[in-house]
């Protein structure tokens, strides 16, 4: 009996093979496209042998991947006619997408690769073993820090941006990578003269700007970039205060030192000061 049903759109097959692999299943999934019946079998979690019309192996895979349309239904159990697929279902999945980038690479309009500032990053577990990387593949995986985002990489690279964000994409439908949201928001805030106790030097900023920039950046902030309304600009310590809302709280002395104002509004972002703030 089928252990798992759908709808490919739905369901998208790297989801559907990453699911198999990661549960190491043995049986065969079937998907009754419009196009005909394919078949892909997988042991242990691998996927071994696949026949899409007259396709059989990667190239049925690739096709399959090429027209994700259809029903899919997986019967665990069912063992493999012949052994058509070598490799990991992981450098499998990496290759079907690696050439699936290549046809698209000439249509801007078929590009699904990531926005230029997303920022990725490594997951905690380890690369699966033996995942085929090309050479750029893993000269970008080298690169990412969890700060920088996709257009810095190409950048650092030199290497064009929409293969860089094309690698990203691919890594990220394998599992070597993930995606952090857009770089950390801008905040306006307006200068006020602190009230309470403040770390010397420090100006304080509402903790929960200071959590959204933390996630953001992927680790702790501890200096916020100040720009004034000339386009100077200062990078002083920060110190997260509760309910602060869209005020900067500036000690007396700091509010001296600095030439600042109360009433002042200035444009407020997170400063890391051993990354680049460039994109």
């Amino acid at each position: 009996m089928p252990v798992v049903t759908g709808t490919l759109g739905l369901f998208s097959l790297v989801d559907l093979f990453q699911l198999l692999a990661a549960s190491g299943r043995t049986g065969r999934l079937a998907v009754q496209h419009p196009l005909g019946r394919a078949r892909v079998y997988f042991e242990k979690g691998q996927a071994c042998h696949a026949e899409f019309g007259a396709l059989e192996g990667e190239a049925a895979v690739e096709a399959l991947f090429a027209d994700e349309r259809g029903t899919f239904a997986f019967t665990a159990g069912l063992p493999a006619p012949q052994v058509t697929i070598e490799g990991s279902t992981e450098g499998l999945l990496l290759d079907v997408l690696r050439r699936g980038d290549e046809r698209r690479r000439d249509d801007p309009e078929g590009d699904v690769a990531p926005p230029r500032d997303v920022v990725p990053y490594a997951p905690d577990t380890a690369l699966p073993v033996g995942l085929p990387l090309a050479e750029l593949e893993r000269r970008v995986l080298a690169a990412v820090n969890g700060h920088w985002t996709a257009a810095r990489i190409a950048e650092e690279l030199d290497v064009d941006e929409r293969s860089v964000r094309q690698v990203v994409g691919r890594l990220v439908q394998v599992g070597s990578l993930r995606l952090r949201a857009r770089r950390p928001r801008t905040a306006q805030l307006v200068v006020r003269l602190a009230s309470g106790r403040l770390p010397d030097g420090a100006v304080g900023v509402d903790a929960g700007i200071v959590r959204a920039w933390h996630e953001a950046v992927g680790t702790s902030v501890r200096f916020v970039a100040l720009r004034r309304e000339d386009g100077r600009a200062i990078a002083v310590p920060l110190a997260p205060v509760d309910g602060a809302g869209p005020y900067l709280h500036v000690p007396r002395a700091t509010l001296l030192r600095l030439d600042l104002r109360v009433d002042d509004a200035l444009l407020a972002r997170p400063h890391v000061p051993d990354l680049s703030e460039r994109s």
